[in-house]
Order: structure tokens, then C-alpha cells, then sequence
């Protein structure tokens, strides 16, 4: 798995960047092979912004956060990767399951 990590507007943060690293392990359990993910920290008006864009296995995701607190912005943006993960696997899943 290799993740990237860049912040914009804001002062670099080794313990967020730890726990971005910590939270996009999990979705490396979704993907066969390769995994990269991409994480852009930002901050905009007093409101912390996290873009994570997650490509791998013939799939490409993205998530957004938006909160008053950086780290509430990466549990945002993975559960939004996850929740297309599922969706996706579903999809996936019923079309293999149908006799036509």
C-alpha cells in the first residue's frame, strides 16, 4: 500500500498524518494487489477540509470530509470510500449471482 499525504493552507502534522496512514490500512482489506492512496489536507475558513482519493483493483474512489476537526475529516472520508466499496461489491456481486 503506499499513501501519499499533503497539506495545503496548514502547518504539517505528524500526528494527523499517522492517523490518516492508520485509517487508510483498512481499506487495503477491499482491494486485491496494489493499493495507492492520496489524502490533501486543507484548511478554508476556519473549517479543515480532507480530500482521500484511493485507486486500486480496476476501482477508483474518492472521499471528502468536512469538519472543525482535522481528524474528524478522515473518519469522514473513509467511511465515504467504504460506503462505495460496499455499493460497488454489491453491484459486483448481483451481476455474477443472475441467469439470464
Amino acid at each position: 500500500m503506499i499513501v501519499d499525504i499533503h497539506f495545503k493552507h496548514m502547518d504539517t502534522s505528524d500526528s494527523l498524518r499517522d492517523y490518516a496512514q492508520d485509517k487508510s490500512e483498512k481499506l487495503k482489506k477491499y482491494f486485491d494487489g496494489k493499493v495507492h492512496v492520496t489524502w490533501n489536507f486543507s484548511k478554508e475558513h476556519g473549517e479543515f477540509i480532507s480530500h482521500c482519493h484511493a485507486v486500486g483493483s480496476h476501482i477508483d474512489l474518492f472521499g471528502e470530509g468536512r469538519a472543525d476537526e482535522a481528524y474528524a475529516t478522515v473518519d469522514m472520508a473513509i467511511t465515504r470510500i467504504e460506503k462505495q466499496l460496499k455499493k460497488h461489491k454489491e453491484i459486483v456481486t448481483d451481476h455474477k449471482g443472475r441467469e439470464d
